[in-house]
Order: structure tokens, then C-alpha cells, then sequence
């Protein structure tokens, strides 16, 4: 039997499950921000030496621990919506390649 109660929780239920995909959909643009910008970093990297190539070198560590915390953020708002595979994530948000000094 329907009624007000249940109609009220129903609306709570689908409130919430569209807040769950929009912080889904935040946490993967941040992370496909993180990653252009480390793309970047990366082409400027190749184009540098001496102490501006280490401290640009700092700067990608830092954006690459930061782009992992977002990661994790992702896979963790992917099962709270209740999606478990993660492997698909490797191939859409590559992880990137740690840079040699």
C-alpha cells in the first residue's frame, strides 16, 4: 500500500541517488583536469633541464598525488552508486607515467 510516507521516501531515494551521480560527474572532471594539466607538465618536462626541470618535476609529483586522490575519490563514488568494476577506469583516466630524474 502507497502511501504519503512511502511517496516522501521515494523522493528522498532518487534526490539522493542524482546527488550521488553529480558528485560522480565532479570528481571525474576534476580528474580529467588533473590529468590534461599533467600532460602538460609533462611536455614542458621534456623541454627543460637544470633547477627549472626539478621544480617543474615537483609540480607534477604534486599534481600526480593529487590526480590518484582523485582516483580513489572516483572508484569510492562509483560504489556508492553501486558500480564495482573498476578495470574500465585504467583505460578512460590512464594513470600517469612517473617521470625519471
Amino acid at each position: 500500500m502507497k502511501g504519503p510516507a512511502t511517496d516522501a521516501f521515494a523522493q528522498v531515494e532518487e534526490e539522493l541517488l542524482r546527488e550521488r551521480a553529480a558528485a560522480l560527474k565532479r570528481i571525474a572532471e576534476t580528474l580529467e583536469e588533473l590529468l590534461s594539466g599533467l600532460g602538460a607538465l609533462r611536455a614542458l618536462l621534456d623541454r627543460l633541464s637544470g633547477p627549472e626541470r626539478a621544480a617543474q618535476a615537483r609540480a607534477y609529483r604534486a599534481l600526480g598525488e593529487q590526480a590518484r586522490l582523485y582516483r580513489w575519490y572516483l572508484e569510492v563514488q562509483r560504489e556508492a552508486l553501486g558500480l564495482r568494476g573498476h578495470d574500465v577506469l585504467d583505460e578512460i583516466y590512464p594513470r600517469p607515467a612517473p617521470i625519471l630524474d
